[in-house]
Parts: structure tokens; C-alpha cells; sequence
């Protein structure tokens, strides 16, 4: 025998057992007084003895069920019916015979010994396997991780919807922002256009950089390098409103344009003379490059050509310009 773990077991039911035995002593004695008002005390403390009995026999059952963790409605059912009747003839015994202080000890006593008993009782309830509670600890393991998984991921999820809204809001500045400036910049150029009105404004303006500057340029890089000598760079010429002379370039010692000649020139190809400023057809821009090129001894090449072109005041995309130069060249050179 364990005598340790009938130690144990002793001191565990010893209060519940104590205040249990109290409990029905008090209750005869007290149940025993107030009936041998009214009949024999003999008959009087055996009818409370048999009360007792049957308190203390459904306090056992419902004890054992609880022991085996199966439930049952009667004896659980007499066990508080006894204990309320029991609590209310120990307090009106302690209010007729004693004090009102000894009347509610009397009825805390019964009430004190079924709280003790039921805890003593869970204490000592069936329990499962560890086998069992190992699976139960996994299951509830599992579940605890699934739960921080589904909140991190909600998390993060309301992280990605707040700052998609944070740069949603701030694109949506920006763009208050640049339409403000454009706002601004409209209203500008309308008031000082209106202050400082000009005439003759160019059609377009020259492109800097065309795209068969950058293929050239990106074909030289191809071939070794770009060449020194050769700038893929269209020259950026201010149009300018045409006067009765005007220099291709006085710097470089071109000769101021003959304007007269290029109305001969127009004539003897039997087109409308070129006005600075206005649509050029095909015809006249090769009769304006031709009148340009030879202006100067020796001709001019492309790139003065296209800086007299533009200083002279007339208009037309680069590649246009480089088409109609390129085909006249191709004229005056003689095929052999």
C-alpha cells in the first residue's frame, strides 16, 4: 500500500469531510429542536436523522457520478434541494434558539461543505489517457498557429491596402500639383502674350535631336567610337522674322543672302517664290536649298546649309529638309 498517496488522498477529503460531518450534525440537532415543539423529541431526531440520511446518501451518489464523469439529475437535484432546506432551518434555528451571528455561521456551514465536496470531487474526477492529451495539446497547438498565421497574414494584408492608399493619395497630389502649375503657366503666357503680343511666330519649333541623329550617332558608337569631326547634333537655330537681308551666319563668313536671286531661282523652276514663314511644297524647299547652298563659294554643306535655313526664317522637319538636300545632291552629281 502507498501510504504517501494515502496520505494525499486523506488530507485532500479531510475539510470536505469535516464540514460535511459538521454540516449534518448541526442540521439534526437543529431540525431535531424545532420539530420536538411538535411531537416527541424521540420522534422528533429520528424524522431528522432520516433527513440527514437521505441528504448525506444523494450527497454520495452524486459525488460517485462525478468521480466517473457521468451525470444524473436526481441525486444532483436532491443535494441542493437538501442544501437550500438545510441552510434555511440552520439560520431560523440560529434566529430562534442563538444570534443572528450564530444564525448565519449555521447556514454558511452547509453551504461551505457542498462547495468544498464538489471541488474535491473535480479534484479527484476521471481524467484521460496521456495519449489523449497529447492529441488534445496538439490540436490545440495547431490551432493556435493557424490562428497567428490567419492574423499576420490579415495584417499584412492591411498594410498593402493602407499603403496602396497612401500612394494612391499621393499620386493624385502630384497630379493636383502639375495641373496647377499648368494652371499657372496657361494664365502666364496669356497675359504676357497679351502685354507683349509678337507677329510672325514660327509654326514649329526645330527638333534638337532627331531620331536619325541618334541612329547615326548610336551607329557610330557601333563602329568604334564617335568621330570628332562629325557632330550628330542638328544646330538649335532661333527662326527669326525675315528681313530684307539676312546673314546664314556672319561668324563664319558667308555672305548675306541674296534674296532677289531666289526669286529667280523660284522663277526658273516655275514655282511661287518661298516666303519665309509660310508651308514650303516639295518644289520650293529644293529651290531654298539650292539658292542656299550655292550662296557662298564653296557651296555650303549640309549642316551651314540647314543653319542658313533656319537663320533665313523658313520652317520644316529636319528630315524633311535632310530628304530634299540629299536628293539634291544626288542631282548634281552626274552619274558616270
Amino acid at each position: 500500500m502507498d501510504w504517501k498517496k494515502a496520505a494525499r488522498r486523506a488530507v485532500h477529503w479531510s475539510l470536505p469531510a469535516g464540514l460535511t460531518g459538521l454540516s449534518l450534525g448541526w442540521t439534526v440537532y437543529a431540525v431535531g429542536e424545532i420539530l420536538s415543539h411538535q411531537a416527541p423529541a424521540p420522534l422528533a431526531y429520528t424524522v431528522a436523522g432520516i433527513y440527514d440520511a437521505v441528504w448525506l446518501y444523494a450527497l454520495a451518489m452524486e459525488t460517485a457520478h462525478r468521480r466517473q464523469g457521468s451525470k444524473t439529475t436526481l441525486p444532483a437535484t436532491l443535494g441542493w434541494l437538501f442544501l437550500v432546506t438545510s441552510v434555511g432551518v440552520l439560520f431560523t434555528h440560529g434566529l430562534l434558539y442563538a444570534t443572528a451571528v450564530v444564525a448565519v455561521i449555521g447556514a454558511v456551514v452547509p453551504a461551505a461543505s457542498k462547495a468544498t465536496l464538489i471541488m474535491a470531487v473535480e479534484r479527484e474526477a476521471t481524467r484521460i489517457s496521456p495519449a489523449a492529451q497529447a492529441q488534445i495539446d496538439a490540436v490545440r497547438s495547431a490551432t493556435r498557429d493557424q490562428v497567428a498565421i490567419g492574423r499576420a497574414v490579415t495584417r499584412a494584408k492591411t498594410d498593402r491596402q493602407k499603403t496602396a492608399a497612401v500612394l494612391e493619395r499621393e499620386e493624385h497630389e502630384a497630379r493636383g500639383k502639375a495641373q496647377k502649375v499648368r494652371h499657372e503657366a496657361v494664365e502666364e503666357l496669356t497675359k504676357l502674350t497679351a502685354e507683349h503680343p509678337v507677329a510672325d511666330l514660327p509654326q514649329e519649333v526645330p527638333a534638337l535631336f532627331s531620331d536619325e541623329d541618334l541612329a547615326r550617332v548610336l551607329g557610330q558608337w557601333s563602329d568604334g567610337g564617335v568621330s570628332l569631326g562629325v557632330s550628330p547634333v542638328s544646330p538649335q537655330v532661333s527662326p527669326v522674322s525675315p528681313v530684307p537681308e539676312l546673314t546664314a551666319s556672319q561668324s563664319e563668313g558667308h555672305a548675306p543672302l541674296d534674296w532677289p536671286g531666289l526669286a529667280q531661282v523660284a522663277a526658273v523652276a516655275g514655282v511661287e517664290t518661298p516666303e519665309p514663314g509660310e508651308p514650303l511644297s516639295e518644289e520650293q524647299l529644293t529651290v531654298v536649298l539650292r539658292w542656299l547652298r550655292h550662296s557662298d563659294n564653296p557651296p555650303l554643306s549640309y549642316r551651314k546649309a540647314l543653319a542658313a535655313y533656319r537663320a533665313a526664317g523658313f520652317s520644316a522637319k529636319e528630315e524633311r529638309v535632310r530628304k530634299a538636300y540629299a536628293a539634291l545632291i544626288d542631282a548634281e552629281d552626274p552619274q558616270p
